[in-house]
């Protein structure tokens, strides 16, 4: 435990870090040193070993001692118990929590602190963040969006990773502690449930490091899957009785069921995939699948549509108006996705797909790129570049 003790600190809250560990004694020194590195120096680090069978143990308290509280279980019981286990004995004001395979940098909790002090109202402060592979290789920068009374927003999607959040103590009074009924995704379920009651607001710099791995719980699809769909049951069961939250409610529903299917299409499950897009498209018939891009396209666009075949076909009701202009959609999508990649043939095959169902409503623009793609796509971008800069110069 890490606590300052001179005049110049004394109104300086203090931070409980949250940090629960399961067999990860390769890297949970690495999460540790970030927070001993933190400009800001009040705080405290709660270690919840959830039931370790590796040296996890041994290496905390040989390395650490009493610089940490240090708190174990005998059996495995899940992350949301173990953060449980940690907010209840925090003692600080705020509460910051860091997964054993995340770091920190130096102004995290700095950073995150004044803006929290700055504005009492606010229940959560979030930042940025790195992701980096199991090599440290960074992957992509994750950069925050949502502040404010953000509700609705949570109940979409997560929008932030725990390790990157700062919470006022008191919220837990509130809102209630992690729900160790979800085996995932409980801190999705805690964030909207503070969002219902508190203002948001996030720190624009990546101050959080993620690390991917192959023993990241977010690899474990079917899981991820269930727990996104019992946190929107949920949620959403009180909150859709007017046709219009319902609408909203099954396009939600609609979009999350589809990316679990490219998800598994990746992951090489094909069954997994198509019943995960017949189910988006019970949600809203009218979805517009977007096609992931790149190499074997075509494999992709005949996936997708043997799933929107069965499916219009087992659905007559809908009636073939609705069937053709969900499939002009996604042909003209598909279109587009070829043309990026060079490839004119299939450009043009999709775009007379895209015509033949959207008939006879037929968007005459289209013929100039169609005609134009005879070109290449060198000379076709060429001609559209000129075309914008004499239009600019027109204005």
């Amino acid at each position: 435990m890490r606590q300052v003790n001179d005049k110049s600190n004394q109104l300086t809250p203090l931070v409980s870090v949250v940090i629960p560990t399961y067999n990860r004694a390769r890297f949970i020194s690495q999460s540790i040193e970030s927070v001993e590195q933190q400009t800001f120096k009040n705080y405290e680090i709660i270690v919840v070993d959830d039931g370790s069978n590796d040296n996890t143990a041994e290496l905390l308290q040989l390395r650490y001692g009493k610089k940490i509280v240090y708190i174990r279980k005998q059996d495995n019981q899940g992350l949301a118990a173990a953060r449980n286990t940690g907010v209840e004995a925090a003692r600080g004001k705020y509460i910051a929590f860091l997964d054993d395979d995340d770091q920190w940098l130096p102004e995290k909790l700095e950073m995150q602190v004044v803006l929290m002090q700055h504005n009492p109202s606010l229940g959560l402060a979030y930042c940025n963040a790195y992701l980096v592979n199991e090599s440290n290789t960074l992957i992509k920068e994750i950069q925050g969006s949502k502040r404010g009374y953000i509700f609705d927003d949570m109940l979409t999607s997560n929008h932030f990773g725990i390790s990157s959040v700062l919470l006022q103590k008191k919220v837990f009074l509130e809102t209630g502690l992690f729900d160790e009924c979800l085996s995932a995704l409980e801190d999705w379920d805690l964030w909207i449930r503070v969002s219902k009651m508190y203002e948001v607001d996030f720190v624009n710099r990546a101050l959080v490091t993620y690390r991917m791995h192959s023993n990241n719980m977010s690899n474990n699809l079917m899981n991820m899957e269930r727990s996104t769909f019992m946190v929107l049951d949920k949620h959403w069961r009180t909150i859709y009785a007017d046709k219009k939250n319902e609408q909203k409610r099954n396009a939600v529903y609609s979009s999350h069921c589809v990316n679990f299917a490219w998800k598994q299409y990746f992951f090489g499950d094909t069954t997994a995939f198509r019943r995960l897009i017949m189910q988006a498209l019970q949600y809203d018939p009218l979805h517009c699948v977007i096609v992931p891009g790149g190499r074997d396209l075509r494999i992709r666009e005949r996936a997708l549509f043997e799933s929107f075949n069965t499916f219009w076909l087992k659905r007559s009701q809908f009636g073939t108006i609705a069937r053709k202009k969900t499939f002009a959609a996604h042909y003209m999508q598909l279109a587009w996705e070829f043309y990026h990649q060079g490839d004119m043939s299939d450009f043009r095959r999709c775009l007379c797909l895209a015509c033949y169902n959207s008939f006879p409503k037929v968007n005459l623009r289209l013929i100039v790129p169609f005609l134009k793609s005879f070109m290449g796509k060198v000379i076709a971008d060429g001609i559209h570049g000129v075309r914008k800069k004499f239009m600019s110069a027109g204005q």
